[in-house]
């Protein structure tokens, strides 16, 4: 077998090779065993039946044709290794010509990274605080989870827990499907409703009864109600007013299973929030570097892998689309769009993944960083303790997939690059 190589643009090679008279006979002998394996010629038995026989049953363009493809199969695959070609794409086989028999093989194999002085890539470290106000915004929201509401005979205002039947109207008094409601519960001031609808709320009493006109938002959920003016008729049912209990180390206890004091709780507050922003502050800064990263990286990436991950985002967003329990096509329906147009829409986005992704794995080989069994059974025992009891068991089978532990290496590569290039 001869060959030669030649680069292609976009990380492609062109692989021409000749296979050899000599070579090629032995295809076209392995052929004729195959085929006659399914050839049913009366006084031989499947498989048995002499070359000479069988090419007076079976037309020899049909072997040379199976021949020439186990030529293709095992002198590509030849080539492929003895080059230490990285292939990451099927072949595209064109044959050359029958005598002797030659065919090219384009193929894409991994892009060549390039990424100069790296190391001068520098994310300013800013420093993270937490202000009053946030460790008041989480009481807050610890409060609002113990209100009761009891009712009170006055006019409702805001943030007031309301019962009202309503229904909407057209121009021409018609009732609207979709519109009417019974003892529907309202906090005033949560915006659950149309916008404007609970400003008209505020004032009124209960058994009070109300007409008012509201015109929908133009980017309405429902296409029927965009910009639509609806005359709407309420009639109050109950008002009742938030009662916020005080926040006594009892609460507290009740809340979160721990006996502290507030002056403690607020302590243990700033430190989850502190905790929580400076992760959020680790992450803002590792994108950071990624974008500078990516500004001085040089890779040709294949239309065969940008190909692949564009297909890759549409499934994930085909499993979102049906975990909220609709139909993929009705979502493009509603989307006014088509699976193709979003492939080309997604298409900068895959090569710009691939292009983080090679970067990245291009870095932690030049830094050489590595993880050790004891590392990766630290992370593994780390993640565990984070999930419930009962589901330990199947975590700790997931743990001896290579699949399992290559993704959790990664993740631990990943955060000592980070680690190094960001200290």
């Amino acid at each position: 077998m001869d060959y030669t190589v030649k680069k292609l643009p976009k990380s492609e090679v062109e692989l021409t090779i000749t296979v050899s008279d000599e070579k090629l006979e032995t295809y076209k002998k392995k052929a004729s065993e195959e085929v006659s394996k399914d050839v049913k010629i009366p006084g031989f038995r499947p498989g048995h039946v002499p070359a000479d026989v069988l090419s007076q049953h079976v037309d020899k363009k049909y072997i040379l044709a199976r021949a020439q493809e186990l030529a293709v199969q095992h002198a590509y695959a030849d080539a492929v290794i003895k080059e230490k070609l990285q292939v990451v794409s099927r072949p595209k086989i064109h044959i050359e010509k029958d005598n002797p028999f030659t065919f090219k093989a384009v193929v894409a194999i991994l892009p060549e990274v390039v990424i100069k002085n790296y190391k001068s890539i520098k994310i300013d470290k800013k420093p993270v605080k937490v202000e009053q106000k946030e460790i008041d915004e989480v009481l807050d929201d610890f409060k609002k989870y113990t209100t009761t509401y009891k009712d009170v005979d006055r006019a409702a205002k805001k943030d007031d827990r309301v019962e009202l039947d309503f229904e909407g109207f057209d121009h021409e008094g018609k009732a609207l499907s979709n519109t009417k409601s019974e003892n529907h519960p309202v906090i005033i001031g949560m915006g659950s409703l149309v916008p404007g609808f609970e400003d008209n709320l505020i004032g009124l009493k209960k058994d009070d009864k109300k007409e008012f006109d509201l015109v929908f938002p133009k980017d309405y959920h429902k296409k029927d109600f965009q910009e639509k003016k609806v005359k709407f008729r309420v009639h109050m049912k109950a008002v009742k007013e938030p009662v916020t209990p005080e926040m006594t180390e009892e609460l507290i206890e009740k809340m979160t299973g721990k006996k502290e004091s507030l002056a403690d709780f607020k302590k243990t507050i700033e430190k989850n929030v502190l905790a929580r922003k400076e992760t959020e502050a680790t992450h803002d800064r590792e994108n950071k570097y990624i974008e500078e990263l990516i500004k001085k990286a040089k890779i040709e990436i294949p239309d065969s892998l940008i190909d692949e991950e564009t297909e890759y985002m549409i499934e994930d967003m085909k499993a979102d689309v049906q975990d909220k329990g609709m139909e993929f096509n009705k979502y493009l329906e509603q989307a006014k769009t088509t699976e193709d147009e979003l492939k080309k829409k997604f298409r900068s986005e895959a090569e710009k993944r691939l292009k983080i992704r090679l970067s990245l794995q291009h870095l932690i080989a030049e830094e050489k960083l590595e993880v050790s069994d004891a590392e990766l059974k630290e992370e593994f025992d780390r993640m565990k303790a984070m999930y419930p009891q009962h589901e330990k068991a199947h975590l700790e089978e997931e743990f001896h997939h290579d699949h399992f532990k290559s993704q959790l290496k990664s993740r631990i590569l990943l955060k000592k690059l980070f680690e190094r290039v960001l200290a």
